[in-house]
């Protein structure tokens, strides 16, 4: 979401340790938030590209306190113009990787950004580490970073989409905790839905090639299992996915042929992994999977070097 001054809500009282801006609709950023929450701090949460949109809304706010970013950053271009309202940016995406000269800056491949968050939180002593918070950050990076063992953080992210937050920051408020028997029953449904959701969305997939490479591009219903169905599609044999989402914005993913965060960086206003990145549709272009498979190709046809095939396969 896009924060803006009017509707950026603060707490009466400012927070003991300042404010987060995290990541929106994410299990990584919600658990960001909920580590945030438990250390004395407000989370405020925007999509990865809207970060300066909030800092902005933060300055006509006239606000009091420490900002801390993580799990998302802003572009290098702007940094300068924050860079002194902003007390720590602590991030694990590549596109990242510029602001690491800067002081006050942390980005880390190898760690989840609710896990950059909860070990600094720790070392400011602000927040305890026990079992259970290790647990959940754990589970949580598994699952952000689709690492082997990644289950349990799967079955979290089912459960956060389903029933949002609110419910989250309230289950886990001092950590990890087993599942109740109705959240079991729950996620078992859940799951079955995802399977109709996933089946549905692979037969409408569209196949297309960019040179020597495969990609495949689906237009999602609603936003739903993402991860799921473009997994499914590169085990299938695409080199890179594009999903459109409802709103508009898009999601990728792809295997090791392509660095999917610098092509939805150079094309798509957006950014994120290697393998797994997001952005929106130009201005100008259709909102559709057509004109989007068409930005990416030529992306993908300059780095190769080779025409591309016809653009959609039957």
């Amino acid at each position: 979401m896009t924060v803006t001054a009017a509707d950026l809500v603060l707490p009466a009282e400012p927070p003991a340790h300042g404010y987060l801006i995290t990541h929106d609709r994410c299990l990584d950023g919600a658990t960001a938030g909920v580590v945030a929450e438990a250390a004395g701090l407000f989370p405020v949460f925007v999509e990865p590209d809207g970060a300066p949109a909030a800092l902005e809304a933060f300055r006509q706010r006239g606000w009091t306190g420490p900002l801390y970013l993580a799990d998302v950053s802003v572009p290098e271009a702007l940094f300068p113009a924050w860079q002194d309202a902003i007390s720590r940016i602590l991030d694990h995406h590549q596109t990242a990787l510029p602001l690491s000269r800067y002081p006050r800056v942390t980005v880390d491949l190898h760690r989840s950004g609710a896990h950059l968050w909860y070990d600094f939180c720790v070392e400011r002593g602000w927040l305890a580490a026990t079992p259970e918070w290790d647990r959940l950050v754990q589970e949580v990076e598994r699952y952000d970073l689709w690492q082997p063992g990644r289950g349990l953080g799967q079955d979290l992210n089912r459960l956060l989409r389903e029933r949002g937050y609110n419910w989250y920051r309230t289950y886990y408020a001092h950590g990890w905790r087993p599942l109740t028997p109705e959240l079991g029953d729950q996620l078992a449904d859940l799951i079955r839905h995802e399977a109709e959701f996933v089946r549905a969305h692979l037969k409408r997939a569209q196949w297309w090639r960019a040179g020597s490479l495969t990609g495949a591009a689906v237009a999602l219903e609603d936003e739903g299992p993402v991860n799921e169905v473009a997994h499914r599609l590169l085990e299938a044999g695409a080199d890179v996915v594009i999903l459109l989402k409802p709103d508009g914005r898009l999601s990728a993913r792809s295997n090791n042929r392509v660095n999917v965060a610098e092509r939805m960086q150079a094309g798509f206003q957006g950014g994120g992994h290697a393998r797994a990145a997001g952005g929106q549709l130009p201005e100008g272009l259709s909102r559709s999977v057509e004109g989007a498979v068409e930005v990416l190709r030529r992306l993908l046809r300059d780095a190769t070097g080779q025409e591309p095939q016809p653009a959609l396969l039957p």
